[in-house]
């Protein structure tokens, strides 16, 4: 008789490994907004279409910032975790607050970019 279990009870077993909810906030609300910005941006002389892809990737970016602090809010409230949800609700309130902002001025740049360009 054999005393190995079956691969599907020792894999239910294991614990399932997660990221942690700072981690996705960092990769979220800085590292993909900034990868976005840096990839999208014009270093030569700025034309109406390079204008248009960096707002675009900055209103992309900020979208995704946005969209990670609710996640991660909503990840904290699923979870029950009611001593650290204060905390990321904190965060997210300022997340979202920087990135409207963000989007204003990136609308305000729009246009000013637009205005010389034609």
């Amino acid at each position: 008789m054999s005393t190995t279990q079956p691969i599907e009870e020792t894999a239910a077993l294991r614990p399932r490994r997660r990221l942690s909810r700072g981690l996705i906030l960092i990769a979220g609300v800085v590292l993909i907004p900034f990868a976005l910005a840096l990839i999208f941006t014009s270093y030569h002389t700025v034309t109406e279409e390079s204008a248009v892809r960096q707002a675009f990737a900055l209103a992309a970016g900020q979208t995704i910032a946005i969209l990670t602090a609710i996640a991660v809010v909503v990840v904290t409230a699923v979870e029950r975790r009611w001593r650290e949800l204060p905390l990321f609700v904190v965060i997210a309130v300022a997340v979202i607050s920087s990135a409207v902002s963000s989007l204003t001025r990136t609308g305000e740049q729009l246009v000013q970019l637009l205005s010389t360009v034609i």
